[in-house]
Protein backbone atom coordinates (compact mmCIF):
# COMPACT_ATOMS: atom_id res chain seq x y z
CA UNK A 1 0.00 0.00 0.00
CA UNK A 2 2.91 2.64 0.21
CA UNK A 3 3.49 2.57 -3.31
CA UNK A 4 2.32 5.38 -5.40
CA UNK A 5 -1.11 7.35 -3.54
CA UNK A 6 -4.14 5.61 -1.70
CA UNK A 7 -6.65 7.05 -3.90
CA UNK A 8 -6.19 4.55 -6.71
CA UNK A 9 -7.91 1.96 -5.10
CA UNK A 10 -11.22 3.97 -5.36
CA UNK A 11 -11.06 5.14 -8.36
CA UNK A 12 -10.42 1.48 -9.90
CA UNK A 13 -13.59 0.32 -7.62
CA UNK A 14 -15.46 2.94 -8.95
CA UNK A 15 -14.39 1.85 -12.36
CA UNK A 16 -15.03 -2.06 -12.25
CA UNK A 17 -18.66 -1.51 -10.53
CA UNK A 18 -19.32 0.52 -13.48
CA UNK A 19 -18.71 -2.11 -16.01
CA UNK A 20 -20.44 -4.73 -13.50
CA UNK A 21 -23.14 -2.57 -14.04
CA UNK A 22 -23.25 -2.63 -17.83
CA UNK A 23 -22.79 -5.94 -17.87
CA UNK A 24 -25.43 -6.53 -15.75
CA UNK A 25 -27.79 -4.73 -17.85
CA UNK A 26 -26.68 -5.96 -21.03
CA UNK A 27 -27.58 -9.47 -19.39
CA UNK A 28 -31.07 -8.43 -18.44
CA UNK A 29 -32.04 -6.92 -21.49
CA UNK A 30 -30.74 -10.24 -23.17
CA UNK A 31 -32.83 -12.20 -20.93
CA UNK A 32 -36.10 -9.11 -21.86
CA UNK A 33 -35.29 -10.19 -25.50
CA UNK A 34 -35.47 -13.98 -25.06
CA UNK A 35 -38.39 -13.92 -23.17
CA UNK A 36 -40.21 -11.74 -26.17
CA UNK A 37 -39.32 -14.35 -28.35
CA UNK A 38 -40.43 -17.36 -25.85
CA UNK A 39 -43.56 -15.54 -26.21
CA UNK A 40 -43.72 -15.56 -30.17
CA UNK A 41 -42.93 -19.04 -30.24
CA UNK A 42 -45.09 -20.15 -27.55
CA UNK A 43 -47.90 -18.45 -27.60
CA UNK A 44 -49.67 -16.46 -24.64
CA UNK A 45 -48.35 -17.27 -21.00
CA UNK A 46 -51.79 -17.13 -19.78
CA UNK A 47 -53.90 -20.72 -20.25
CA UNK A 48 -57.02 -20.38 -22.68
CA UNK A 49 -60.17 -20.15 -20.39
CA UNK A 50 -58.31 -19.01 -17.51
CA UNK A 51 -60.07 -17.55 -14.39
CA UNK A 52 -59.35 -14.04 -13.06
CA UNK A 53 -58.00 -16.05 -10.13
CA UNK A 54 -55.43 -17.47 -12.36
CA UNK A 55 -54.41 -15.15 -14.45
CA UNK A 56 -53.28 -12.98 -11.11
CA UNK A 57 -50.93 -16.15 -11.01
CA UNK A 58 -49.97 -16.40 -15.16
CA UNK A 59 -47.50 -14.16 -15.75
CA UNK A 60 -46.60 -13.64 -19.49
CA UNK A 61 -42.95 -13.91 -19.40
CA UNK A 62 -42.03 -11.09 -20.61
CA UNK A 63 -43.68 -9.38 -18.13
CA UNK A 64 -41.73 -11.53 -15.21
CA UNK A 65 -38.59 -10.53 -17.14
CA UNK A 66 -39.30 -7.23 -16.69
CA UNK A 67 -40.50 -7.21 -12.91
CA UNK A 68 -38.34 -10.11 -11.64
CA UNK A 69 -35.20 -9.86 -13.65
CA UNK A 70 -32.32 -7.10 -12.80
CA UNK A 71 -32.82 -4.15 -11.12
CA UNK A 72 -33.88 -0.90 -12.36
CA UNK A 73 -31.65 1.69 -12.56
CA UNK A 74 -31.88 4.08 -9.77
CA UNK A 75 -31.55 0.77 -7.33
CA UNK A 76 -28.92 -0.67 -9.32
CA UNK A 77 -26.68 2.69 -8.74
CA UNK A 78 -27.55 2.78 -5.15
CA UNK A 79 -26.28 -0.79 -4.60
CA UNK A 80 -23.22 -0.09 -6.69
CA UNK A 81 -22.27 3.13 -4.90
CA UNK A 82 -23.10 1.69 -2.03
CA UNK A 83 -20.65 -1.10 -2.73
CA UNK A 84 -17.95 1.40 -3.74
CA UNK A 85 -18.10 3.43 -0.51
CA UNK A 86 -17.67 0.48 1.59
CA UNK A 87 -15.19 -0.97 -0.37
CA UNK A 88 -13.31 2.51 0.12
CA UNK A 89 -13.97 3.05 3.67
CA UNK A 90 -12.14 -0.50 4.51
CA UNK A 91 -9.44 0.58 2.31
CA UNK A 92 -8.71 3.51 4.01
CA UNK A 93 -9.18 1.86 7.23
CA UNK A 94 -6.15 -0.28 6.44
CA UNK A 95 -4.22 1.97 4.71
CA UNK A 96 -4.42 5.07 7.10
CA UNK A 97 -5.46 3.00 10.56
CA UNK A 98 -7.24 5.99 11.87
CA UNK A 99 -6.75 6.52 15.65
CA UNK A 100 -10.69 7.50 16.59
CA UNK A 101 -12.40 4.09 15.04
CA UNK A 102 -15.49 5.19 16.62
CA UNK A 103 -15.81 8.62 14.17
CA UNK A 104 -14.18 6.95 11.49
CA UNK A 105 -17.56 4.07 11.40
CA UNK A 106 -19.84 6.69 12.20
CA UNK A 107 -18.53 8.60 9.24
CA UNK A 108 -18.72 5.74 7.00
CA UNK A 109 -22.49 4.74 8.29
CA UNK A 110 -23.63 8.30 7.80
CA UNK A 111 -22.15 8.29 4.06
CA UNK A 112 -24.15 5.40 3.36
CA UNK A 113 -27.04 6.43 4.74
CA UNK A 114 -26.73 9.79 2.61
CA UNK A 115 -26.39 8.13 -0.54
CA UNK A 116 -30.74 6.55 -1.34
CA UNK A 117 -31.21 10.07 0.90
CA UNK A 118 -29.40 12.31 -2.38
CA UNK A 119 -30.90 9.70 -4.17
CA UNK A 120 -34.16 10.34 -3.11
CA UNK A 121 -33.84 14.63 -2.99
CA UNK A 122 -32.80 14.80 -6.95
CA UNK A 123 -35.50 12.07 -7.75
CA UNK A 124 -38.42 13.91 -5.96
CA UNK A 125 -37.12 17.66 -5.76
CA UNK A 126 -34.85 18.09 -8.59
CA UNK A 127 -36.74 15.27 -10.97
CA UNK A 128 -33.80 13.72 -12.06
CA UNK A 129 -34.17 10.47 -14.56
CA UNK A 130 -32.75 7.34 -12.90
CA UNK A 131 -30.03 7.31 -15.31
CA UNK A 132 -28.60 10.40 -14.06
CA UNK A 133 -28.90 9.97 -10.32
CA UNK A 134 -26.51 7.94 -10.25
CA UNK A 135 -23.69 9.59 -12.05
CA UNK A 136 -24.18 13.05 -10.31
CA UNK A 137 -23.74 10.72 -6.93
CA UNK A 138 -20.29 9.21 -8.33
CA UNK A 139 -19.44 12.83 -9.32
CA UNK A 140 -19.86 14.18 -5.94
CA UNK A 141 -18.35 11.31 -4.41
CA UNK A 142 -15.19 11.50 -6.38
CA UNK A 143 -15.17 15.11 -5.78
CA UNK A 144 -15.42 14.66 -1.58
CA UNK A 145 -12.28 12.26 -2.54
CA UNK A 146 -10.23 15.12 -4.16
CA UNK A 147 -10.92 17.33 -1.37
CA UNK A 148 -9.79 14.85 1.26
CA UNK A 149 -6.92 13.70 -0.68
CA UNK A 150 -5.99 17.65 -1.71
CA UNK A 151 -5.34 16.08 -5.44
CA UNK A 152 -5.17 17.97 -8.69
CA UNK A 153 -5.43 14.89 -10.01
CA UNK A 154 -8.59 13.43 -8.56
CA UNK A 155 -10.36 16.86 -8.84
CA UNK A 156 -9.47 16.25 -13.06
CA UNK A 157 -10.57 12.43 -13.20
CA UNK A 158 -13.62 13.73 -11.52
CA UNK A 159 -14.29 16.63 -14.16
CA UNK A 160 -13.30 13.94 -16.79
CA UNK A 161 -15.79 11.44 -15.37
CA UNK A 162 -18.95 14.27 -15.22
CA UNK A 163 -18.59 15.32 -18.73
CA UNK A 164 -18.56 11.96 -20.17
CA UNK A 165 -20.90 10.07 -17.42
CA UNK A 166 -23.54 13.14 -17.07
CA UNK A 167 -22.96 16.45 -19.45
CA UNK A 168 -22.36 13.97 -22.64
CA UNK A 169 -24.04 10.62 -22.23
CA UNK A 170 -25.53 9.21 -19.26
CA UNK A 171 -26.79 6.00 -20.77
CA UNK A 172 -24.26 2.80 -21.66
CA UNK A 173 -22.18 4.12 -23.71
CA UNK A 174 -21.03 7.25 -21.28
CA UNK A 175 -20.87 4.31 -17.92
CA UNK A 176 -18.39 2.47 -19.97
CA UNK A 177 -16.11 5.62 -21.54
CA UNK A 178 -16.22 6.95 -17.59
CA UNK A 179 -15.25 3.78 -16.20
CA UNK A 180 -12.39 3.45 -19.00
CA UNK A 181 -11.10 7.35 -17.68
CA UNK A 182 -11.62 5.70 -14.56
CA UNK A 183 -9.29 2.83 -14.60
CA UNK A 184 -6.70 5.06 -16.94
CA UNK A 185 -6.69 7.65 -13.77
CA UNK A 186 -5.95 4.71 -11.29
CA UNK A 187 -3.20 2.91 -13.64
CA UNK A 188 -1.72 5.97 -13.90
CA UNK A 189 -2.10 6.89 -9.98
CA UNK A 190 -0.90 3.19 -9.13
CA UNK A 191 2.41 4.01 -10.94
CA UNK A 192 3.25 7.00 -9.61
CA UNK A 193 5.44 6.78 -6.37
CA UNK A 194 5.72 9.30 -3.55
CA UNK A 195 4.03 12.02 -5.53
CA UNK A 196 4.59 15.55 -4.05
CA UNK A 197 1.37 17.02 -2.19
CA UNK A 198 -1.34 19.00 -5.20
CA UNK A 199 -2.87 20.67 -3.19
CA UNK A 200 -6.11 22.02 -4.31
CA UNK A 201 -6.27 26.04 -5.12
Amino acid sequence: MGRGPRFWFPLALLGFAEIGLAAARLLSRRSRGEAESANLLLGPAVPAGATEYSQLRWLPLNDFYESGRGLPEGPAWLVTLGVVLAGTAVWYAVARRPVRTGRFVLGTIAALLAVPLLDLVGSWQFRLGDGLRGPLLATLGLLLLAAYERSRFVLLTAAAFAVIAVVLSADMVGMLVSAAVLLAAAFTALLRRNPPAEPIA
